[in-house]
């Protein structure tokens, strides 16, 4: 399902690719430069939640292949996990995986045990976590780039290091979003 997924995020943004080259390079180049001076990480923790996805994903990819729906997300070294498994001895295994990891720090598992999303699904959550995105970008009281935004199922999860009042201010812009069922607030708070 990592695959699929994949899949369908690059097929969304291929029109976006095809437009030229130079003009979307050097936007890229910009933003890059903005996201590395915002972003509260350090360049060592921002490659930790890197690897982090990358190795957990791969593992639970090679023993679980179709049999789960896991998306991995990692901010300043702290896990999230969502999507959908088919028991719970599977479910504690990956549990399991996510805390042998270094350098994990916490962990939060909102999966939840039943039958894997279907394409539909997995569209409309595309979707959805590109309007929670948007808002959450044209918002001047969010700095968006210290926050990381995973949609599951119609649910909206959160994670980042932010003050208390950008936490709330993002909730609330999340929540106001056409089609979000639930938002989960997974922040740490700088103050």
């Amino acid at each position: 399902m990592i695959k699929l997924r994949l899949l369908f995020l690059a097929v969304l943004a291929l029109p976006f690719m095809l437009q030229g080259c130079m003009g979307p390079a050097i936007v890229s180049a910009g933003v890059g430069a903005t996201m590395v001076h915002e972003d509260p990480r350090t360049a060592g923790t921002i490659f930790d939640d890197r690897v982090i996805v990358s190795k957990l994903s791969t593992r639970i990819k090679d023993k679980y292949a179709k049999q789960v729906n896991i998306t991995v997300t990692a901010y300043n070294n702290v896990v999230l996990l969502t999507g959908q498994v088919p028991n719970e001895t599977i479910k504690e295994d990956l549990a399991l995986m996510v805390l042998e990891t270094r350098p994990v720090r916490d962990f939060r598992d909102e999966t939840t045990i039943r039958e894997v999303a279907t394409i539909k699904e997995i569209g409309k959550d595309v979707a959805l976590k590109g309007k929670v995105v948007t808002q959450l970008a044209r918002n001047k009281d969010v700095r968006s780039i210290r926050i990381s935004t995973s949609v599951e199922l119609g649910v909206v999860y959160l994670m980042g290091l932010v003050t208390r009042e950008e936490g709330e201010t993002a909730g609330q812009i999340a929540a106001s979003v056409g089609g979000v069922e639930k938002v989960v607030k997974i922040f740490e708070y700088v103050d």
